[in-house]
């Protein structure tokens, strides 16, 4: 695993922002969204997120957390900029493709400049992230292509009791699944599994235009994609983290959330049909046999 430093500026105390008269509201950074009935820009200011998945949707989630004023990110992932990526990721540009760098190096470096945001890039596979990574965030999101990384930090995000928010896309098609560990009865993304999902689970789509080839030879389909979907996506997704932010010290307090800004998504996956402008949600019930959500601390 190899960690790099941070881009962007530290959440200290020279970051702080001054309390603004009349004549220079329009000075504040944030002034907008703090005009929002709930909204606590002080601990949005003082999180730390550990988003796994630098592709199109982990470029839409970092420029949505970092646009909103996001203390610290952790971003996750290990694969190269290829040229197929450009025209759905915001933070890569023409002279990225086929350099050294890795995709997660090159949006913490170019999503600094969209705010104050610290952006700390991992280049490494999920399962060797160190354990006070973990420790240091508040919350957990996956931006991923493969079923089987996403039980990977569905697993690791309940054992360190972190709510977790997961986005999936398929060409016309997405969906946002929230994982809350301290609600009650609450599942996970293993708990739903069908058959069909482990049969699944090895597979990786390609979104870069190069196919991948398993060791035995068979070489997986491509996977569509497009920007307007990826956009919707990570916009819900973002907004289920802030929602969690600014909720879940009163619902680990009382059990309700921020009536102001509402709960997440939670018991429930959201589903987007965009060729029937279309919102659903499903049902999920928890496994009382699930090994990830059961687990022994």
């Amino acid at each position: 695993m190899v960690e790099h430093k941070g881009y962007g500026g530290a959440p200290g105390a020279d970051d702080d922002i001054p309390i603004l008269g009349v004549e220079s509201i329009n000075q504040d950074l944030f002034d907008r969204q703090k005009r929002l009935k709930g909204w606590d820009q002080e601990k949005i200011r003082s999180s730390t997120v550990l988003v796994v998945g630098a592709g199109a949707t982990g470029n839409e989630l970092v420029k949505n957390l970092t646009l909103m004023g996001i203390g610290t990110i952790y971003l996750v992932d290990f694969d190269n900029v290829d040229r197929s990526n450009l025209n759905r990721c915001v933070f890569f540009k023409e002279k990225d493709v086929g350099k050294t760098q890795f995709k997660a190096e090159i949006v913490a470096r170019n999503a600094m400049e969209y705010g104050r945001t610290r952006i700390l890039p991992i280049v490494s596979k999920i399962e060797d992230v160190k354990e006070d990574i973990y420790k240091a965030c508040n919350a957990t999101a996956s931006c991923l292509d493969n079923m089987e990384a996403r039980l990977q930090i569905n697993s690791f995000s309940y054992y360190y009791d972190l709510p977790f928010v997961d986005s999936g896309i398929d060409g016309w098609y997405g969906s946002i699944f929230c994982v809350v560990p301290q609600a009650k009865d609450c599942p996970c993304i293993q708990c739903s599994m069908s058959s069909q999902d482990l049969d699944n689970m090895f597979k990786k789509f390609s979104c870069t235009g190069q196919e991948i080839a398993k060791e035995e030879g068979f070489t997986e389909m491509k996977m569509a994609n497009i920007i307007t979907t990826t956009s919707i996506i990570g916009a819900l997704q973002a907004q289920q983290i802030v929602k969690i932010l600014l909720g879940i010290d009163q619902f680990k307090k009382d059990g309700t959330w921020n009536e102001k800004v509402g709960p997440p998504v939670y018991g429930k996956e959201l589903r987007y049909d965009g060729t029937k402008n279309l919102f659903t949600f499903i049902e999920k019930t928890r496994n009382p046999n699930c090994w990830a959500c059961n687990i022994k601390k």
